[in-house]
């Protein structure tokens, strides 16, 4: 399986550096322009199957990256960023300041603490492994597209390269960027990361 790994367009959020989980934000206007300047990009490829997270900022960028293809656009919640609870829709300035000892939890054992409501690094880990056995159980030759989150394509990437998950930082993720794995059985390679030269005006100005 050839897997292209899609971060959805900016929204509000990220240029506000607010976390957003699960929240269903929508894009902002620079993040319609970078899905439309996606979709221009990929408008040659052979896309088999186009896979969005059932969140609309994927959904949207995902949309537009159907409109050149054939294939029939499907919802995966399994692809959904990883749930922040009650810290979603905040800074982490802001939580910091109200919540530092759940802060220090978090910090210190992301894999089984979560905030109240939200979901460990560790079953986020076991969701996104879940994903990637169905989609190649199921389309083991085909060129799949996920369009996700960045908190997805980083915890990807640790799980099967089989690195430790703290290091999902060092591999940064672009809004609309383009990531691609070859997957064939067990053997898993990254072709390419962060592909974003083909956004030009409309790459993202923050990190």
């Amino acid at each position: 399986m050839r897997l292209i790994v899609i971060r959805h367009g900016e929204t509000p959020y990220n240029v506000e550096d607010r976390l957003t989980g699960q929240s269903d934000i929508p894009l902002s206007s620079l993040g319609e322009q970078q899905a439309f300047a996606l979709a221009t990009y990929l408008s040659t490829e052979q896309l088999d199957v186009i896979v969005s997270s059932d969140l609309q900022r994927a959904r949207a960028t995902a949309i537009a990256v159907a409109q050149h293809h054939e294939s029939t656009l499907q919802e995966d919640p399994l692809l959904r960023e990883l749930s922040l609870g009650q810290w979603e829709g905040r800074t982490m300035a802001e939580i910091e300041a109200s919540e530092p000892d759940l802060v220090r939890c978090r910090l210190a054992d992301a894999f089984t603490y979560a905030p109240e409501g939200g979901e460990t690094l560790l079953q986020f880990r076991d969701r996104i492994a879940r994903a990637l056995e169905n989609w190649y159980t199921y389309h083991p030759d085909s060129t799949v597209v996920w369009v996700t989150h960045a908190g997805v394509i980083g915890v990807l990437i640790c799980h099967v390269l089989e690195i430790d998950l703290k290091r999902r930082w060092q591999f940064h993720h672009d809004n609309a960027s383009v990531t691609e794995l070859s997957v064939v059985g067990p053997r898993i390679s990254l072709v390419r990361l962060n592909e974003t030269a083909f956004l030009g005006q409309y790459a993202t100005a923050h990190q």
